[in-house]
This record gives C-alpha cells, sequence and structure tokens, in this order.
C-alpha cells in the first residue's frame, strides 16, 4: 500500500483524516483500455448526527475502473458503454479514481451508536417508529385468483386447482 494525501475529502461534517488515503491499485492494459482495480483505505472523522459528539470510522473500498482514450480529438465518436475515465496520451491520473472512491464511500451522516439518545433524551426522544399496521390485508377479489401460482413470494396453494 501507498500513502497519498488529497485535499479536500469531506462530505458535509465528515472528513478524511488529514487527507490520508492509502492505495494499493493494480493497473492493466487491455487493448486500447486500461483497467485500475484494488484497495483504498482511509480513517474519517465527523460528528454524530444526534449528539454531536465526535465519531471516526475507516473505509475499506474495492476500486473497479476503466481508462479509455479519449477520441474525441480524432473525429471519432465511441458509444456510451457505461462509465469510464479520460485515458491520458502518456499517464493515467488515478487521483479522481480514488477522489471518486473515498467520497463515494464517506457516510454522510454518522451515528456514534445505534442506541444513541441524543443531546437531550428527555426533552428530544430519539424513537423508532413502527409504521407497520396490524389490520388485516383486504380479502383478494376471487376472480385473480388463477394469478396466485404466478406469486414467487410463497408457494402456490395444494387447494388451488394445480392440474393441468
Amino acid at each position: 500500500m501507498v500513502g497519498v494525501e488529497l485535499a479536500d475529502l469531506a462530505v458535509g461534517v465528515v472528513e478524511v483524516v488529514d487527507g490520508r488515503v492509502e492505495v494499493a491499485l493494480e493497473v492493466e492494459a487491455r487493448g486500447r483500455e486500461v483497467v485500475v482495480s484494488g484497495a483504498v483505505t482511509a480513517e474519517w472523522i465527523g460528528e454524530c448526527r444526534r449528539c454531536l459528539e465526535p465519531v471516526s470510522g475507516s473505509l475499506a473500498l474495492e476500486v473497479g475502473e476503466v481508462f479509455v482514450p479519449d477520441e474525441s480529438a480524432g473525429g471519432e465518436t465511441r458509444p456510451d458503454e457505461g462509465d469510464f475515465y479520460p485515458l491520458g496520451v502518456d499517464e493515467v491520473d488515478l487521483e479522481p479514481v480514488v477522489r471518486d472512491a473515498v467520497l463515494l464511500g464517506l457516510p454522510m451522516s454518522p451515528l456514534c451508536g445505534v442506541d444513541c439518545a441524543g443531546p437531550d433524551p428527555d426533552r428530544f426522544p430519539a424513537i423508532i417508529v413502527d409504521d407497520r399496521t396490524t389490520e388485516p390485508d383486504p380479502p383478494m377479489d376471487p376472480r385473480w385468483a388463477a394469478l396466485d401460482v404466478l406469486r414467487t413470494d410463497d408457494p402456490p396453494s395444494a387447494a388451488g386447482d394445480g392440474s393441468a
């Protein structure tokens, strides 16, 4: 692994500690394309979204990206086959790959723990509300009963006319 420092790696109040990222990437040429794969790790710090106490964690990300030559200068158009990074003439710039992976991997609003009660649990309790209803499902229309055999969530009933 190689340690690098990248500035401005933050999402909201969460940021990478000192911008330090550990990178272990392999670069492989496949025809005119270059495939980059490997691992990216980083330590992050931020604030708990409920109690605003400091919280920290680490990222361990797998990276797999494709670089393709920029053919717009030659007049050729490349069909859009998905996301890719532009390939330079003599070099592959890995910073955008690492930066994108880390920024997408950072938590947007971390918690110090799932049982965090917040700054003042007596006045502002953090309650998980169960929105599920206990009412039974409405009765099925018998005209649609023939379609019950197509359900994938539960097996067809033996009481139905399953013979063909």
